[in-house]
């Protein structure tokens, strides 16, 4: 076991989540449970910048001699099977290759709603208000299939503003659809984003017979929704959306989650969770504000209080589990046992390559965040792509180029969200510090969580 030269700080992560301690091989992702003489050895071994004798010798000053090197032994076995001190492999991955497999409809730049924090500037997006045509809405579908090559299923959000404004569309759209699927042989895959004003019975049973997934806007208690979120003529909204939003999900529709947003005023946002599933929602997201400073959006200052409420969160959900309610937490949902896909590991997203967002005039942008943006106009569905330099930027914006490549949870983000760098940061590669420390500690709790559902599951 030579480990002189090892980077320990960059591939591998050791943390307590109260009694447990618990290793993250980074380069693996195996996770391993330490008790406390094997997690002394290993701190000793990082101390120690791998010098396994002076480790040996600190470590056994206080436990016995058989037990320490039975747990050495466990660490070299755990190398030799490729689950402990593994190496960086992180090949080299041309992004400007892939297909298009989503798209965001941004089908309405307008909205029912005057919600405080709203990125989109109360959906409008910063831009003249407008709604999508039919005939736009299905030119970005032929533009979605021309350029998906091989792919066969195609992710289609319907997002805004407020998607539900040109239901009658949307409505048409879907058929229309669902008749090209048979001609292309693709399938659509259709997510609606409401704010749930609009879910009349009309709706709820179309996205029923259409297998649509839905993303349901809540911020949980009604006084931390009825702050934010309010009607257009200044009222709270929780009193008319909780009902709709309780119809459409006993529907139980193909898949769905309660979204929130929480902000620099509810940072006790534990209790939202708690909130939330006592209205009997079982697939739940809880979102931070994190764009530029406007008075909501978590700063370094909150950081603290935010990190302790993640573990308090983590507790709602372990004792949900306990008692039955298996919640599907949008940030802790990491399919830890398999990991992100290589393109998620080396960009964290597909923005600008394999996604893209439309405006209501056909504009084509690479994600919702950069829309009304003219240094990332990327052209229209008609001309097609005029600025493919865009795309390339955004291609080209891997982990092997980033200060990300050093850090423990890198292969969970894959460098972070574009636009918070760049919006934060002016440089897309230089990551939001916020963002970044809520999404370990959000990793932390994952992996916590995950290892006490294990363990309850052996009893």
């Amino acid at each position: 076991m030579r480990l002189n030269n090892y980077d320990f700080k960059a591939n591998l992560h050791l943390y307590c989540w109260k009694d447990l301690n618990i290793l993250l091989d980074v380069n693996s992702g195996a996770i391993h449970l330490l008790d406390s003489l094997a997690c002394l050895l290993l701190q000793n071994i990082i101390d120690y910048q791998g010098d396994i004798k002076l480790a040996l010798e600190q470590t056994l000053r206080f436990y016995p001699q058989e037990e320490v090197f039975d747990a050495l032994n466990e660490f070299i076995s755990l190398q030799s099977q490729g689950a402990l001190f593994t190496q960086p492999d992180l090949p080299e991955f041309d992004l400007s290759s892939m297909k298009l497999k989503a798209i965001c409809l941004n089908v309405a730049h307008a909205c029912n709603m005057n919600c405080g924090y709203c990125f989109a500037a109360q959906g409008n997006f910063g831009l003249p208000a407008s709604l999508m045509s039919l005939d736009t809405a299905k030119q970005a579908m032929e533009f979605l299939v021309e350029n998906s090559g091989s792919i066969k299923n195609l992710e289609v959000d319907f997002f805004g503003g407020e998607p539900l404004l040109v239901f009658s569309m949307l409505r048409d759209l879907v058929s229309f659809c669902r008749e090209r699927e048979k001609e292309v042989d693709k399938r659509f895959n259709f997510t609606l984003t409401t704010n749930g004003l609009l879910l009349e019975d009309e709706v709820i049973d179309w996205v029923i017979a259409n297998d649509i997934s839905v993303i349901l806007s809540l911020d949980g208690r009604k006084v931390v929704n009825d702050k934010h979120r309010l009607l257009n003529n200044g009222e709270g909204s929780y009193d008319l959306i909780v009902p709709k939003i309780k119809k459409m999900v006993a529907r139980q529709p193909v898949s769905y989650f309660t979204r929130g947003t929480f902000t620099r005023f509810n940072l006790d946002f534990s209790r939202d969770l708690k909130h939330l599933i006592e209205l009997g929602f079982d697939s739940i997201s809880l979102e931070p504000a994190v764009g530029p400073d406007n008075g909501f959006s978590i700063t370094e200052d909150d950081l603290p209080r935010v990190l302790l409420e993640y573990e308090k969160l983590t507790e709602v959900l372990l004792d949900n589990y306990r008692q039955g309610k298996d919640i599907e937490f949008f940030h802790y949902n990491l399919n830890l046992q398999q990991g992100p896909c290589l393109a998620k590991r080396v960009t964290g997203c597909g923005a600008g390559i394999e996604y893209l967002v439309i405006t209501p005039e056909g504009e084509i942008y690479p994600c919702h965040q950069f829309v009304g943006d003219s240094d990332f106009y990327m052209g229209n569905i008609r001309q097609g792509i005029q600025n493919p330099d865009i795309g390339q930027r955004f291609a080209a914006n891997q982990l092997k180029d980033k200060e990300c490549i050093n850090c423990w949870v890198r292969y969970f983000c894959g460098g972070g969200c574009h636009a918070n760098a760049y919006y934060r940061n002016a440089d897309l590669k230089k990551p939001h510090r916020v963002s970044c420390e809520m999404h370990k500690k959000r990793i932390e709790g994952a992996i916590y969580l995950d290892l006490c559902q294990q363990m309850s599951r052996k009893i």
